[in-house]
């Protein structure tokens, strides 16, 4: 089975000027655990996931745990303010495999098992066609 068989070709993508907030109301509006990064001519430059978007607030939990310990330090805020006016950029996984349409599923098998990647996005010609991700895999497979 190839890839373009199994992919999402409805994409949605963010540039690396979108804020977290954005991505965050995406993510839970769509149900989809990431979303490729594309610059303005429609290049991939990375990806944001759930997984990004949890050591975001992990660094967070562990700044409270460190006031908690510490009575006076107040970084946490600083994180907060820093967290709302982040962009994609700054949080992107910026090396992503990239599929193309005739890769098998046993490529998109080798990635996700093997590298722990859960999203992954399709081109042609360097420009983004699809994606495909866990679900989709559930989907082709039983």
């Amino acid at each position: 089975m190839l890839v373009k068989e199994i992919m999402s070709k409805r994409v949605i993508t963010v540039s690396p000027e979108s804020s977290l907030k954005e991505v965050g109301e995406i993510l839970k509006e769509k149900r989809i655990s990431g979303l490729p990064v594309v610059d303005s001519g429609g290049s991939i430059v990375g990806i944001i996931t759930l997984t990004d978007m949890l050591n975001i607030l992990n660094r967070l939990y562990k700044w409270k745990e460190l006031e908690k310990a510490e009575s006076g330090l107040k970084l946490s805020n600083l994180f907060e303010k820093e967290k709302r006016e982040a962009k994609v950029r700054d949080f992107m996984t910026k090396n992503v495999f990239v599929l193309s349409e005739n890769d098998t599923i046993e490529v998109v098998m080798e990635l996700m098992f093997n590298k722990s990647v859960h999203t992954l996005p399709v081109a042609d010609k360097g420009k983004i066609v699809g994606v495909v991700g866990r679900r989709d895999l559930i989907r082709a497979c039983f």
